[in-house]
């Protein structure tokens, strides 16, 4: 009696450890199979193994599980016939059946879930050694799965994917372990290579340039008040980027006169035509890849590329600074005002948002799903594809996720628009 009593002890130990591998390989991550292989690199190579051929490996588990508590219940069985008869069998068999549930199965798991990796660690080689003794089974058993699933229609295997690598960010954020800002930093990086140039130009709108025939000494004057570092150079109209001019290389031919004196402006260095110390311009479209802007800006001389539309005339200027701060976050001089946040919550839970804020900016900030299609890469130009015209300020674009009311508009170009969300439609803008 008390050989069977520990015999039932062994197989419900047993089922608890079946029922806690198969919870720990199945919850187990690649980021923790990551870690396993740099603290227990042999262990974490049967781990990938093992779920190389998972269909196996839980085949196997599973078999063990259901045979050990297959012979716990005939266990069970056989002492009650043998002591009290077949009267109390009903109530044998739901106190094996309640034992199993919390001691072999639900406990189990529910630690396993905790100590995956740890579990899986200890189990591995165990439940690797059973495949093996059972394969003619597991094949066997594979086998019939295999035909019934591909009958009814296999589900799509677990892939890393992009969103789902975003997705981790978010919960990361959501948990306290990042804070706002970094979690941004993290999906901006992420997006990289699907952001395009369009996103995060200066619009040739607000492009700054000077013509290729004015003189160093004519235009200092004019670089002073707008303080840029580095100036496209046109040539006959704005439109047409010959160049790039870098202000300390006007500095320097300024000061380079016939008779060396700084302030002279009305001969040698100062009569420098901009076309003479100008660099050639780089060019790139407006759906190349910030990624591939990064590596471009560093064949540039002046750590500026042109970005042109797809008639080949100017779209905009990307910088260092641009990509910088679609990084981090917008970067100010001394002279310039902190009041081009690209969004600004109000206190009645709507927002003011730039035209030129990327889109999906737009929807990690607001939780909105607006498309991002090649022509709308900016909230503008999503807007204006939206609108299907060129709206008037104080017009309002409603969309299913909220309504846009447009607060200001420069030659067609939307500036700043006020974003009312789905329950503050009706509110007042």
């Amino acid at each position: 009696m008390v050989s069977h009593v520990l015999v039932l002890a062994v197989l419900i130990v047993l089922s608890a450890f079946f029922s806690a591998a198969e919870t720990a390989f199945t919850s187990l991550s690649v980021l923790q199979l990551q870690e396993l292989k740099k603290s227990r690199p042999r262990r974490a190579a049967r781990i990938a193994m093992a779920r190389g051929h998972s269909e196996n490996f839980l085949t196997t588990v599973l078999i063990a599980n259901n045979l050990v508590n297959i012979a716990a219940s005939a266990l069970v069985t056989q002492l009650t016939l043998h002591a009290w008869g077949d009267a109390f069998l009903g109530v044998s068999t739901g106190l094996i059946t309640l034992v199993v549930l919390i001691f072999g199965e639900v406990t189990p798991k529910r630690l396993a879930i905790s100590h995956n990796a740890v579990m899986c660690v200890y189990s591995v080689d165990v439940i690797l050694a059973l495949s093996w003794l059972l394969r003619p089974l597991v094949y066997f058993i594979g086998a019939i799965s295999l035909v019934l699933t591909r009958f009814f229609g296999a589900a799509p295997g677990q892939k890393i994917t992009l969103e789902g690598v975003i997705h981790l960010v978010d919960l990361a954020q959501e948990g306290g372990v990042l804070e706002d800002d970094k979690s941004q930093m993290m999906k901006t990086i992420i997006r990289f290579n699907d952001v395009k140039a369009q996103a995060i130009m200066t619009h040739r709108m607000r492009v700054f340039s000077l013509s290729s025939e004015e003189t160093v000494g004519g235009v200092l004057e004019r670089l002073l008040e707008e303080g840029y570092s580095r100036i496209p150079v046109y040539s006959e109209n704005p439109e047409n980027i010959v160049g790039i001019v870098v202000v300390k290389d006007v500095w320097r031919a300024y000061h380079e006169n016939e008779n060396g004196n700084a302030g002279s402006g009305d001969a040698g260095g100062a009569a420098t035509q901009l076309k003479k110390i100008m660099f050639p311009p780089v060019f790139v479209s407006q759906q190349t890849s910030i990624y591939k802007l990064l590596s471009t800006l560093r064949q540039s001389p002046a750590n500026m590329v042109v970005v042109l539309d797809e008639y080949g005339g100017l779209a905009g200027i990307v910088t260092y600074e641009d990509l910088i701060e679609e990084i981090i976050g917008e970067i100010y001089d001394e002279d310039e005002e902190e009041d081009r946040e690209k969004i600004t919550s109000l206190a009645d839970g709507s927002s003011r948002i730039l035209g030129d804020t990327p889109l999906y900016l737009v929807n990690d900030s607001l939780g909105t799903s607006f498309p991002i299609r090649k022509s709308s890469q900016t909230l503008g130009g999503f807007l204006l594809d939206l609108a299907g015209n060129i709206p008037q300020a104080g017009e309002r674009i409603t969309t299913e996720e909220g309504a846009f009311v447009v607060e200001k508009i420069i030659r067609g170009r939307i500036v700043v628009t006020h974003y009312l969300p789905p329950l503050s439609r009706e509110e007042g803008t």
